[in-house]
């Protein structure tokens, strides 16, 4: 039988720690419970993590460094509007599956009320998908009179229809199927 490299430990550690959220809620992330979750020591945890705080930023930093991880493959080769509607519309869970780590991303996006260094990683992820989405648009729709302004309207619209299909007022296929007519309206308005 291996050991498991370092790496896979850590791995291990905060998939734990996104099933200990996703199962109870952020208040039931503890050392004990993590490690419970991980099938290692609590004494295991501390090695690689000292606080829950600690843990709790390496997870989302691991979270938002998979979802660049996860477009990045999904776009590779792909054109820019593909590259756009993979970027806007990520966030829509699709599956049922899709849908944990998504409200587990928006435990994170509520608890960033009241800790700055939550806040400050997530409006820095949407700060650079706005980015990327203004220069998309750009490319896609030359003549967009204001591309910043509309790749903020197309992630706000996605933003608010995840909420809904989280809360499953929405279907996930309607929330697609309204982002889409969004993204189409918006390149075709000025072109």
């Amino acid at each position: 039988m291996r050991n498991p490299d370092p790496d896979e430990r850590r791995t291990t550690i905060i998939r734990a720690v996104w099933q200990v959220i996703a199962d109870n809620g952020m208040g039931a992330v503890s050392m004990r419970n993590v490690a419970t979750a991980a099938g290692v020591s609590v004494g295991r945890i501390q090695y690689w993590f000292s606080s829950k705080d600690e843990l709790l930023l390496a997870s989302l930093e691991a979270m938002l460094h998979g979802a660049t991880r996860l477009h990045a493959d999904t776009t590779d080769g792909a054109d820019d509007r593909e590259k756009l509607w993979q970027l806007i519309g990520q966030p829509i869970p699709r599956a049922e599956t899709s849908g944990v780590g998504v409200s587990v991303f928006h435990q994170y996006v509520a608890a960033s009320i009241n800790h700055p260094t939550f806040a400050r990683m997530l409006g820095e992820a949407k700060d650079g998908a706005e980015h990327e989405a203004t220069r998309l648009l750009g490319r896609i729709a030359p003549d967009l009179t204001d591309p910043r302004t509309a790749a903020r309207s197309l992630i706000a619209t996605a933003d608010g229809l995840t909420m809904r299909v989280l809360i499953g007022s929405l279907p996930a296929t309607e929330a697609v199927r309204t982002l889409r007519t969004t993204m189409h309206q918006i390149i075709s308005r000025d072109a």
